[in-house]
């Protein structure tokens, strides 16, 4: 499904480069027009692969795919060369129409957001947003609610203890998994923020290393770490911190705290360009790839008969067992790098998160009422029998 038409303008490319090098007589235009500003060829190389650098190697693949369906419509509809960029208003709303039914509109929506940017890199107007567009969007939502994902069911510390027990925890690769596991879990992090996708897309700008700022203290007899992340998908380069707190001893075989530092004591004396959760291995370090590590720990939960999960789980089985003990929402909100209280349509098994806060609250009402008038906080305790 990714054939085109032969183009020169079009030339096989990577589908995260398509962006940048898929052109149309336009394109001649602008480079032409920089060249009579001054700007030399190598100049204008530098501005281009500097654009490309400014999206993360997964934006613009899927914008590329984008690109892609644009092309692969033009084609079958016979649509010029030239009026490809600057795609009108008309083009647009018949390629939105067109594939309205056959994808999710968020799908649809990220084409044309790829679209978007082709123009952007290619100094072209762009009228995704003008006439027919934003109803036709709509249309799209509607047309493609078949398509949308189910809701990812979250990790629970069934999992967690099912993978557990498949690992050896004193093996490189062991511990390096079952450090990431409680990591992403415990930190409510995404795993393409702790993992990398390949060897050879691993990149010391955007994949954090073992040379990253690890802090430790104590906190109200907890030990806390404070791993610095050089790139989150809500703050890019800025960076975050993943804050990790020793459990309870209740759930102490789930403690994401001994988890790390074991992984660091096994997969010990790393350069400082290793990825955080490397691990040592025969040929030396190698690296722990989140789509391995998915495919493993999928395999263990279905022989265990739990819930199939997904990367996302980790984050979304985080959140709600902090939420399920009375942790503050605005609270995981900062802990998960969240930017607003939209992770809240993360939350599953509300049956039991609701009940609890509720009787916490009640708990709380009924120790503070007892405590002002002299009665026992125990119900239970409490008599009311007539004198």
């Amino acid at each position: 499904g990714s054939g085109i038409v032969p183009s020169p303008f079009r030339p096989h490319v990577p589908a995260d480069r398509r962006i940048l090098l898929w052109t149309t007589p336009h394109s001649t235009s602008t480079h032409t027009a920089m060249l009579e500003s001054g700007i030399s060829p190598l100049l204008q190389v530098k501005i281009f692969e500097n654009l490309l650098l400014s999206h993360v190697p997964e934006t613009r693949e899927s914008y590329g795919a984008g690109l892609l369906r644009f092309t692969q419509f033009c084609d079958r509809s016979s649509i010029g060369e030239s009026a490809r960029m600057p795609a009108d208003r008309f083009l647009l709303a018949a390629f939105v129409a067109d594939t309205v039914g056959t994808c999710s509109g968020k799908c649809i929506r990220n084409w044309l957001n790829g679209l978007r940017l082709w123009h952007i890199f290619n100094d072209a107007e762009w009228h995704g947003d003008e006439g027919w567009l934003p109803a036709l969007k709509k249309a799209a939502d509607k047309g493609g609610v078949s398509f949308k994902r189910p809701p990812r069911g979250p990790i629970t510390p069934a999992h967690l203890r099912a993978l557990r027990a498949s690992l050896d925890l004193q093996s490189p690769l062991g511990a390096a998994s079952w450090a990431a596991a409680l990591t992403a879990f415990w930190g409510c992090r995404r795993l393409g923020e702790l993992l990398i996708r390949s060897p050879g897309k691993f990149s010391t700008t955007r994949d954090t290393c073992r040379d990253t700022r690890v802090g430790v203290s104590v906190v109200d007899g907890h030990r806390v770490l404070s791993i610095h992340l050089v790139w989150t998908k809500t703050t890019t380069l800025q960076g975050g911190e993943c804050i990790l707190t020793a459990v309870p001893h209740v759930k102490s075989d789930l403690c994401p705290v001994w988890a790390f530092q074991n992984h660091c004591r096994i997969n010990h004396s790393p350069s400082a360009d290793t990825p955080l959760f490397a691990y040592r291995a025969p040929s030396g370090w190698s690296y722990l790839l989140k789509d391995s590590f998915l495919r493993s720990s999928s395999t263990v939960f279905r022989s265990a008969s739990l819930d199939q999960v997904f990367g996302h789980s980790y984050r979304i089985g985080g959140s709600l067992e902090l939420l399920s003990t009375g942790v503050a929402p605005e609270m995981i909100m900062k802990l998960g790098g969240w930017t607003s209280l939209c992770f809240l349509i993360y939350w599953r098994r509300l049956a039991e998160v609701i009940p609890s806060a509720i009787s916490r609250a009640w708990k709380d009402r009924i120790t503070e009422f007892a405590r002002a008038h002299g009665h026992p906080s125990d119900v239970d305790a409490l008599s009311f029998d007539d004198d």
